[in-house]
């Protein structure tokens, strides 16, 4: 079992995927113990994380990160999670192409997520996921285009609302503030034939 406890001892750099939003690309995309995927723009290597946790002992998880500084960042953080022997951060830009074929999934967090799905549709084993981490619904847009241009099923799209709820003697209700948008999620799917 993945410690969520994990997430608070990571360091953080750029944006980070959270566990809503993780939680939901592992549970919309079926991923379990043994499947191999691949996260693209690792940043700080929180999703590589969740997703090596799911797939170990006998899968993999490859995260490609084109800075240094963030691929060195998420090396630590793989570290600190204790998942070295699963995750495999790679210093390599995803639009150079993806080294692994057959993988059942492939996470894309880049501003240019578009650019990336030939690479990523190529990657897939028929039937596979292309999941896009997208801030902006313009970028929704372009993503699913681009996807279906390139061969994609499109699958879903949607967003996760986090909202805790404040349970007291006085009374049940929302609290004021919760963790409302961080992002789309954009399911694409490679057909069974192509």
């Amino acid at each position: 079992m993945f410690d969520v406890s994990v997430w608070k001892k990571l360091s953080r750099g750029p944006q980070v995927i959270l566990l809503k939003d993780a939680a939901v690309i592992s549970a919309f995309t079926g991923l379990q113990s043994g499947d191999h995927v691949v996260d693209a723009g690792a940043g700080s290597g929180f999703l590589a994380c969740y997703l090596g946790s799911i797939v170990a002992p006998g899968g993999r998880a490859y995260s490609y990160e084109k800075r240094p500084e963030f691929a060195k960042l998420a090396c630590r953080n793989v570290e600190k999670a204790g998942l070295q022997d699963v995750v495999e951060i790679k210093e390599k830009d995803v639009l150079e192409g993806i080294d692994e074929k057959g993988v059942d999934l492939v996470a894309l967090d880049l501003a240019d997520s578009p650019n990336a799905l030939s690479q990523a549709f190529a990657a897939l084993k028929p039937r596979g996921f292309c999941v896009g981490y997208l801030p902006h619904a313009e970028q929704v847009q372009s993503f699913v285009a681009e996807g279906l241009r390139v061969g994609f099923l499109q699958n879903q799209t949607l967003e996760v609302i986090h909202r805790e709820m404040l349970v007291r003697k006085q009374g049940f209700r929302p609290e004021n503030s919760g963790l409302l948008h961080t992002a789309y999620l954009s399911f694409l799917r490679k057909p069974l034939k192509t």
